[in-house]
C-alpha cells in the first residue's frame, strides 16, 4: 500500500470540502450553533423566572396574605367578583390562571400545556402553602403552643453526593449540547461520505480516478481518513465552544450560577480519545452504509437515521434510566461516556467498555469496507 497516494487521497477530498461553499459553510454552521443554543436556553429560563404571572382571585386578601406576596414577586394577585369575570378574563388573555376560593378550599385553575400555565401552578401554590404555614403558627401561638413542637421535631439537611453537583437544569442542559457535539461528528460524515462514495459513481469521476496508479484500498482508506479528520477537528473545535459559552451566560444570567464546566487534564485528553473514536465510528458506517448507493440522494437517505443515535442518552438521562447495556449501542454510547466525564460520574470499567466496544466496532466496519470497497459492484454500480 503507497503511503503517497493516501496522502495525496485525504489532501483531495480535504481541498474538496473546503472548496465546495455548500459544505463548507455547513461545516462551519455545525459548531457555532452551540453557543447559540446555550444562549436561547439561558435567555427562555431567565426571562420565564423574571416574568410577572397575573392570577385572578375571588376573594379579598388578608394583611397576611399581602405582606407574603411581597416576598413573591414573579406573582400578582387580582379581584375579580365572580367565577364568570375570571373565566372572561382568561379567555381575553388578561390573566395567566385564576384562584377560587369556597369555603375554605382554594383551587388553581391554569393550562399546564402551556410555561405559563406551569409557572402559575407552581408560584399559586407556593402563595397557598406559605400562607397555610402563616395560618397554623397563628392558630399554635394564640392556644400557647410551642410551634417548635409541631414544626421542629425533625432537622432535615441536604448533603450532595457529588462534589461537583450540578442543578437538574444545569445537567440537563450541557447533555443537550454533549448530544448535540456527537451528532455534529456525524453531520460532518454524512456530509463528505456520501459525494465522496456514491457522487463520485454518479458523476463517473471514479472510474477515471482508478485508471491512475492508485489501488482501490488506497483511494477508500484516503477517502475514509479525510472524513475522519474533518469531523474529529469540528468535534473538537464544537466541544471547545462549551467552555466560553458558559462562562458569558454564567455573567449574564443568574440560572447559570451552579453550572459547573471545568475539566482537569485527564478528563480533556479522555474526551479527545472518544471523540477520536466516534470519528473513526461514524465515518466508517457512513462508508459502509453508503456503499452500494448508486446516487448522491440515494445515499443522503441511507444516512438520515444516524444522528438520532445521539440524542438516545439524553432521553435516557431525562428519565434517570441506567441499564449497563446502553454502553454497547454505537455512537450513543459515546454521548453517554462524554455525559458521565463531565459530570465526574463515570466508572473505570463503564469507560473501558465503552472505549473497547467502540473499537471493535470500528475494527469490523473495516474489516467490511476493505471486503465491500474491493468488488467492482461497489466501485461501479
Amino acid at each position: 500500500m503507497d503511503i503517497n497516494n493516501i496522502k495525496v487521497t485525504v489532501h483531495k477530498e480535504v481541498r474538496g470540502i473546503i472548496r465546495d461553499k455548500k459544505s463548507l459553510q455547513k461545516l462551519i454552521l455545525y459548531p457555532l450553533i452551540i453557543p447559540l443554543v446555550i444562549f436561547l436556553f439561558g435567555f427562555l429560563f431567565n426571562s420565564y423566572n423574571g416574568n410577572v404571572y397575573s392570577v385572578g382571585i375571588n376573594y379579598d386578601l388578608t394583611p397576611d396574605e399581602k405582606d407574603l406576596l411581597k416576598d413573591i414577586e414573579n406573582l400578582s394577585l387580582i379581584k375579580y367578583d365572580t367565577e364568570k369575570d375570571l373565566e372572561q378574563a382568561y379567555d381575553n388573555n388578561e390573566i395567566s390562571g385564576y384562584i377560587i376560593k369556597e369555603n375554605n378550599i382554594y383551587t388553581v385553575y391554569a393550562d399546564r400545556s402551556q410555561t405559563s400555565g406551569e409557572m402559575v401552578f407552581t408560584y399559586s401554590n407556593e402563595y397557598l402553602d406559605t400562607y397555610n404555614n402563616i395560618l397554623g403558627l397563628k392558630y399554635l401561638n394564640s392556644n400557647n403552643i410551642d410551634p417548635i413542637y409541631v414544626f421542629g421535631n425533625l432537622d432535615i439537611r441536604n448533603e450532595p453526593l457529588n462534589e461537583d453537583d450540578n442543578s437538574s437544569f444545569a445537567m440537563n442542559i450541557i447533555y443537550l449540547v454533549i448530544a448535540y457535539i456527537i451528532m455534529i461528528v456525524a453531520m460532518v460524515s454524512i456530509v463528505i461520505v456520501p459525494d465522496a462514495t456514491s457522487g463520485e459513481k454518479e458523476r463517473g469521476t471514479l472510474e477515471t480516478i482508478l485508471t491512475f496508479p492508485i489501488k482501490s484500498s488506497e483511494l477508500v482508506l484516503g477517502k475514509y481518513l479525510a472524513t475522519v479528520l474533518l469531523s474529529f477537528i469540528i468535534g473538537i473545535i464544537s466541544y471547545l465552544l462549551i467552555f466560553p459559552s458558559f462562562l458569558i451566560v454564567k455573567e449574564m444570567f443568574v440560572t447559570f450560577d451552579d453550572v459547573l464546566v471545568n475539566m482537569n487534564i485527564s478528563n480533556i485528553l479522555l474526551v479527545i480519545l472518544i471523540l477520536f473514536l466516534c470519528s473513526l465510528l461514524t465515518a466508517g458506517v457512513c462508508m459502509a452504509l453508503t456503499g452500494k448507493s448508486k446516487t448522491f440522494k440515494e445515499a443522503q437517505s441511507a444516512l438520515q437515521f444516524i444522528p438520532t443515535l445521539s440524542i438516545i442518552p439524553y432521553f435516557l438521562s431525562i428519565l434517570e434510566i441506567d441499564n449497563y447495556l446502553f454502553n454497547l449501542i454505537p455512537i450513543a454510547n459515546c454521548v453517554g461516556a462524554l455525559n458521565n466525564l463531565i459530570a465526574g460520574s463515570i466508572s473505570i470499567s463503564t469507560l473501558l467498555v465503552i472505549i473497547f466496544s467502540t473499537i471493535v466496532y470500528i475494527v469490523v466496519i473495516l474489516f467490511y469496507l476493505s471486503k465491500q470497497y474491493n468488488k467492482e459492484e461497489t466501485l461501479f454500480s
